[in-house]
């Protein structure tokens, strides 16, 4: 992970945004403005969602490997995974998000490879598209804009909506489709292992950080998991609880609703000193210096 965060003022953004939505998804136009949003600042995603660059660039990363977004990328995204912006130029995009409901709620039943292809695949979640690729899911996108602009009180409203919605997705799963370098990669041994250890890790850190634990709930020794883990993602086992550890760390301290006792207490730390060494072991700043030069932004891009 990255051992050091930068200590010189950060670099921040505003986003100019306009949204058109309804309970449960929304399009939303945004642009680069001055500044507003820190970049190198930790971000949770509330629902699934993609974003379909239109201009400019923006580096981000991920729980996964750091991605550089570009003109006709298309980035997934997925509810309670966190994201950093790294560095960006001039830029714009346009996004759809869907909470979590959503689909069940609409009746959108997709079978289980087409769910995993669209949004479960963390592998992979950006690609590029080509020039039909990219016009087609534009426009479709534009179109669901306008539709959910539509009168609430407007007869079909709902139905009109989601066949809009649809398109989108059957956009993306023909995209995807066509490029077999772009497939969800086989769910060899490897890949369940490491999925099943991302599942449990994104369910115990706020009170597990040693690969024991994980290894001991998978029933294979640490020093497997690890070599496992790095082969499908970069990093071992342990980088990968701290990176996530660090991450929700700097979630809460620039939240400032809890002072740095309670984000130690919130993450299973003994006491707020220990908390201290590990929060600067990883970032080469104390809690309270992180916390005094941060806060959550009040938009977030995704």
């Amino acid at each position: 992970m990255q051992k050091q965060l930068n200590q010189s003022p950060s670099k921040k953004l505003s986003i100019k945004e306009s949204a058109s939505g309804t309970e449960g998804i929304e399009v939303a136009r945004i642009n680069q403005v001055n500044a507003d949003v820190s970049c190198n600042q930790p971000f949770r995603a509330t629902s699934y969602g993609f974003i379909l660059m239109l201009k400019g660039k923006i580096s981000v990363k991920t729980s996964v490997r750091n991605e550089i977004l570009k003109e006709r990328d298309l980035f997934f995204i997925f509810p309670d995974s966190v994201y950093e912006v790294l560095d960006h130029t001039d830029f714009s995009f346009i996004k759809i998000t869907v909470s979590k409901d959503y689909l069940s709620k609409e009746g959108l039943f997709l079978s289980a490879a087409q769910q995993y292809t669209i949004f479960q695949a963390k592998a992979i979640n950006k690609f590029f598209l080509t020039k039909d690729e990219y016009h087609d899911i534009y426009h479709n996108v534009i179109a669901l804009e306008k539709k959910l602009k539509i009168p609430d009180d407007m007869p079909f409203r709902s139905d009109v909506i989601r066949n809009s919605f649809i398109e989108i997705l059957y956009d993306l799963l023909l995209s995807n489709n066509s490029r077999k370098d772009l497939e969800p990669p086989k769910r060899d041994s490897k890949f369940e292992l490491t999925t099943r250890f991302l599942d449990l890790l994104s369910e115990f850190f706020r009170t597990e950080r040693q690969v024991i634990f994980y290894a001991g709930k998978l029933f294979i020794t640490p020093r497997h998991l690890s070599q496992v883990v790095k082969s499908v993602t970069g990093k071992t086992a342990g980088e990968l609880i701290d990176e996530i550890v660090i991450g929700e760390a700097k979630i809460l301290l620039a939240n400032h609703s809890l002072n740095v006792s309670g984000v130690a207490e919130a993450l299973n730390f003994s006491n707020s000193s220990f908390f201290g060494k590990y929060f600067k072991k990883n970032t080469n700043l104390s809690p309270s210096v992180y916390r005094m030069t941060n806060r959550l932004p009040r938009q977030t891009f995704f």
